[in-house]
């Protein structure tokens, strides 16, 4: 993966490019077409997503919980709290993501510990 597309996501905006071609080397690119489920609720949380471009909504026993859009962050809090996965999220539109294998997480922590610290800014806000 090219560090331009983890740069240009605000999470990562602020990282020295010598921390990000580290995540580069363990984050994939995926697509998904408008209306499929990207992670199910109650499923196993092995990784989490940074939207590049398109629309997801997100669901919580069928409920309307958020919609986000590029650069926005999901996944992220049953990495985090090691815990199933809390919601279900679907494309709303065709979505590009950028995905980080939960393994990286423990990476990410020891060299770049503002970033994981903004993940769990935003977990925290979600549960607020």
């Amino acid at each position: 993966m090219d560090v331009s597309a983890l740069k240009n996501t605000p999470l990562f905006a602020d990282v020295p490019d010598e921390a990000l071609v580290k995540v580069a080397t363990f984050a994939t690119l995926e697509s998904a077409v408008e209306g499929k489920t990207i992670i199910r609720e109650g499923g196993f949380s092995n990784d989490f997503y940074v939207i590049e471009d398109g629309t997801v909504k997100v669901e919580r026993e069928r409920e309307h919980l958020a919609d986000l859009g590029p650069g926005d962050v999901f996944g992220e809090q049953g990495l985090l709290e090691k815990q199933e996965r809390s919601a279900t999220v679907t494309a709303t539109s065709p979505v590009r993501l950028i995905k980080i294998e939960h393994w990286e997480l423990a990476r990410m922590k020891q060299s770049m510990p503002g970033v994981v610290a903004e993940l769990q800014r935003k977990v925290e806000e979600r549960s607020s």
